[in-house]
C-alpha cells in the first residue's frame, strides 16, 4: 500500500546551529555574556527581539533556553549565563572558538510602544537583567525614554552597570537597590518603584508601562503594584523546558495551559490576572506542580 504522508515545513527558527564563541565576557560575580554570530553562512536569517530566548545546547552535557541579551546589525548574538548548575557552568566556562548549538529565537517578545508619549518603567533583579538589556537598547535606538530600576542583593551582582552608564541620560534615568545597601538605595526593586510612583503625581503615570523579568516572587509583588496604579505590565517568566517549542508541557501555567515557550515568555496584565500558577506554582523536572 502506497501511503502519502503529508509534508510540513520545519521553521527555521527550531533548526538547530553550530556556531562558535567570538567572545567571553565577565560582567559580575558567577555571570558571563557569551557572544556569537547567527548570520554568518545561515540563508534564513532571523533577527531576534527583546524578550525572545535560544536552546542553547552544550555538546555532551545539555540544552538550555537562555534569554537573548543582545544582538547587532552584523548578526551578533548574546546571551547571559549565571553559574548556578551543571550546564549553566559548562556554558560559564565556554572560550573563543568552542562550539555550542543554538535553537532560536524563540518565543514572543516585549512589544515597544508606537506613542512615545508612554511613561516606560523597565524592571529587573538578578539575571532578568538579561533580556531588559536588550529591551533598553531597543527603547534606546527608537529614542523612547524610560526609567530603569535594577536590583540585587549586593553592589558586586548589579549587571550590566558599563553598558547602562553610556545610555543617553536625558532620556534615560537609572536607580539601583541593593538589599545590603552596598550601592544605590538599600531595599529591593518593587519598594524603589513604589517611592517613585509616590514622589509623583498619579497624572504622571496614567499612561504607563513596565517592563518586567527576574525573580518570580518580586514580578507579582510589581503585578500588584501595578494593578493598585492601573498600570500596564509586560512580564517575561521563567519555567523549566526541555524542548523549548511545546512538546514535553513542562513550562505549562494553570488552569489557561499556556505554554511559556510557545505562548510567553512575555505576558500581559489581562493573562497574568488569570494565572492561578503566577507567582505560586511551577512545575519539576518530573512534571509534577511544586511552590516557587
Amino acid at each position: 500500500m502506497n501511503i502519502k504522508l503529508k509534508r510540513y515545513p520545519i521553521l527555521s527558527e527550531n533548526i538547530i546551529r553550530t556556531v562558535a564563541i567570538e567572545e567571553a565576557i565577565m560582567e559580575c560575580e558567577d555571570v558571563k555574556t557569551i557572544k556569537f554570530n547567527m548570520k554568518n553562512e545561515n540563508t534564513n536569517y532571523i533577527i531576534p527581539r527583546p524578550g525572545q530566548f535560544v536552546m542553547l545546547w552544550v555538546p555532551g552535557v545539555d540544552e538550555v533556553p537562555m534569554s537573548v541579551s543582545g544582538c547587532d546589525i552584523n548578526g551578533n548574538w548574546s546571551i547571559t549565563v549565571k553559574n548556578i548548575g551543571e550546564c549553566t557552568d559548562a556554558i560559564f566556562n565556554l572560550k573563543r572558538g568552542d562550539f555550542i548549538g543554538v535553537r532560536g529565537p524563540l518565543g514572543n517578545w516585549f512589544e515597544i510602544p508606537e506613542q512615545k508619549s508612554k511613561n516606560i518603567f523597565v524592571i529587573g533583579g538578578g539575571i532578568g537583567m538579561a533580556p531588559l538589556r536588550f529591551l533598553t537598547e531597543e527603547l534606546s535606538k527608537h529614542k523612547i525614554p524610560f526609567i530603569l530600576i535594577q536590583g540585587a542583593k549586593v553592589k558586586s551582582e548589579l549587571m550590566f552597570a558599563n553598558q547602562f552608564q553610556i545610555l543617553d541620560k536625558k532620556s534615560v534615568d537609572i536607580f539601583y537597590c541593593t538589599e545590603d545597601g552596598s550601592y544605590g538605595s538599600k531595599g529591593i526593586p518593587t519598594e524603589a518603584f513604589e517611592t517613585i510612583l509616590e514622589t509623583y503625581s498619579k497624572r504622571l503615570f496614567s499612561n504607563a508601562i513596565v517592563y518586567t523579568c527576574g525573580p518570580e516572587k518580586m514580578i507579582y509583588s510589581i503585578y500588584e503594584i501595578c494593578e493598585k496604579w492601573d498600570i500596564e505590565l509586560h512580564a517575561s517568566l521563567e519555567r523549566i523546558m526541555r524542548c523549548g517549542c511545546g512538546l514535553c508541557g513542562l513550562c505549562v501555567i494553570d488552569p489557561l495551559g499556556l505554554l511559556v515557550c510557545k505562548d510567553g515568555p512575555v505576558f500581559k496584565t489581562e493573562t497574568l490576572k488569570n494565572m492561578e500558577d503566577f507567582g505560586k506554582f511551577k512545575r519539576d523536572f518530573t512534571g509534577r506542580k511544586v511552590e516557587l
